[in-house]
């Protein structure tokens, strides 16, 4: 199973902080993936459907 690597970015302090605050344990990939499928789900809903 190939394993899908988030992709370097640069972000604000303040997004860094919020990621930092939603992050309980550190894991900062975790987060991101959680916040893009949320946004996703929120904007565009049809993109999860099958």
């Amino acid at each position: 199973m190939k394993e899908i690597v988030m992709p370097e970015i640069t972000v604000s302090q303040e997004l860094y902080s919020q990621l930092e605050a939603e992050s309980s344990d550190n894991d900062f990939d975790e987060t991101l993936w959680k916040m893009v499928g949320n946004y996703r789900r929120a904007n565009n809903p049809e993109s999860d459907a099958s």
